[in-house]
Formats: structure tokens, C-alpha cells, sequence
């Protein structure tokens, strides 16, 4: 069996934290008006012909749009938006939430971990993770090769 991208009938595609402010430098669009427009059904099950595939790598599905779907190889953008800092885990530049109306957000923190969890388990066969190269990643990167995810 040759790689998984050039098996037709494999899904792979990007997906990042809805709450990261940094990706966009990278190219990798994860606010709200460009995750609208991703066509969810088509893009975990079209073929790259198509212009929603997922396979195309222009469309990015944050924490809310892969709920409960699975990609067969995950593409996760690491945002800024959950750091390692001084051995613990921060998410003191995620975008915050407005808390405005009935909806109150009683921990970010732990919806930036459910996110992250989320987005680390959409690939069945796997992940790959990107950490963009900024300086306050480094930490974050360090912990992930500690935990024993290979580099590249």
C-alpha cells in the first residue's frame, strides 16, 4: 500500500482550535467566517476533485465542525491558544469568550483541554501535528516530544 495520500478513497485535512489568534500567519484560516463556509459533509467525504474535499488542505474544521466525525489521518494546527509555560499548560492567549447573554462560560480552561482532546482524536489511523515555528511554541513542542510524539 503506497502513502496515505495517494490512496483515493483516504481523508485527511486540517483542523484547528476555534480560539487560536496565530494560525491565520501560517495560512491556516480557523476564525469564525472561514469556518462557516466549509460545506461539513462534503468535506469529510468528497473526493479531492471536489471543491470541499478535505483532501484539497484549503479549508480548515475547527473543535465544532469534527464532533463526532473522523478524518482517517488528522492535519492538527497547534495554536497559541493552549501553551506549555514554567511545566503547566496555559491558555492565557486563547480568544476569550464574551459571556454575554444566558450562556456563561464557567471554565475556558477546560474547554481549551476539551478542544484540544477533540482535535487529537478525529484521525483514526493517526495525527499529525503542526506547531508553528514561534518561539513561545517551543516549550509546547519540547512537551510534545517528551510525551513521545516523533518529530518530523
Amino acid at each position: 500500500m503506497g502513502a496515505l495520500w495517494e490512496t483515493p478513497d483516504a481523508h485527511f485535512g486540517i483542523v484547528a482550535s476555534s480560539r487560536d489568534k496565530d494560525l491565520h500567519q501560517f495560512g491556516i484560516e480557523n476564525d469564525f467566517m472561514a469556518t462557516r463556509r466549509v460545506k461539513l459533509g462534503p468535506w469529510f467525504t468528497e473526493s479531492e476533485d471536489s471543491q470541499w474535499s478535505c483532501r484539497r488542505l484549503d479549508q480548515v474544521v475547527t473543535e465544532f465542525g469534527c464532533q463526532g466525525l473522523e478524518l482517517d489521518m488528522a492535519l492538527v494546527a497547534w495554536g497559541t491558544d493552549l501553551l506549555r509555560e514554567n511545566g503547566a499548560w496555559s491558555d492565557r492567549k486563547a480568544r476569550r469568550y464574551s459571556n454575554q447573554g444566558q450562556a456563561k462560560t464557567r471554565d475556558p480552561f477546560q474547554m481549551r483541554l476539551n478542544a484540544y482532546r477533540v482535535l487529537l482524536t478525529r484521525g483514526r489511523d493517526g495525527a499529525i501535528i503542526f506547531v508553528p515555528p514561534l518561539s513561545e511554541l517551543d516549550e509546547t513542542y519540547e512537551c510534545l516530544l517528551d510525551c513521545g510524539v516523533p518529530g518530523l
